[in-house]
């Protein structure tokens, strides 16, 4: 009804805002239908996690497209809600520390963080910045081992991808920077759904 501009100031509205809500909220709808389960509380406590997880990582993708650099107020929420997350998940099941989410998650955050942290050093921050060695950290907390591999193989293999694609419509070139937030939010998302949808894909990474 609005044409795609403002009511008031008739400025274009962006493709981006109903894109990134759409988005929003088939994420939201996937966790529902995956997650949450009237019959375990533990459920609903991931299923609130998740929520705050999706928005944020989406919200860091976005920022990173639009601005080359990462919110580091989102990327810190997101991890306090993950620490607290993990952390009741470990006290509440009172299973052993080094069986439980917690220290696989510690474990994939510092190999995913550490990975980053050697890229940046190595390339003086000119293949990535210091935020993506906090992004990294976050991305390995999250999954935890051993899913941190295989989605660090998918968010290279998504840039890859876009990044070919980009060139080849001559909207980037060989030394064109691209942010890589976008990737490894994606691929942090896609290893959650599809581990969780297909439970064999956890098992083929561990075997």
């Amino acid at each position: 009804m609005l044409r795609g501009v403002c009511r008031d100031c008739e400025t274009r509205i962006s493709w981006q805002y109903p894109a990134l809500e759409l988005l929003t909220g088939i994420l939201f709808g996937l966790v529902g239908q995956y997650f949450f389960d009237l019959s375990f509380v533990s459920s609903m406590r991931e299923t609130v996690w998740l929520f705050i997880t999706v928005s944020c990582l989406l919200v860091i993708g976005a920022y990173d497209i639009r601005f080359m650099e990462i919110p580091m107020e989102v990327l810190v929420s997101s991890t306090i809600a993950t620490l607290v997350f993990l952390l009741s998940e470990f006290f509440l099941s009172q299973g052993a520390f080094f069986d439980s989410r917690l220290w696989f998650g510690l474990l994939g955050a510092l190999i995913v963080g550490g990975f980053f942290f050697l890229l940046v050093w190595m390339s003086h921050e000119t293949w990535m910045g210091w935020g993506d060695v906090w992004l990294g950290a976050l991305a390995g907390l999250i999954v935890g081992l051993p899913l941190a591999l295989p989605m660090l193989t998918l968010s290279f293999g998504i840039g890859s991808i876009v990044g070919i694609f980009l060139m080849f419509l001559k909207k980037k070139g060989m030394k064109s920077q691209v942010p890589f937030a976008p990737f490894l939010t994606s691929g942090v998302l896609v290893t959650l759904f599809f581990a969780h949808i297909f439970p064999v894909f956890s098992l083929f990474v561990i075997g």
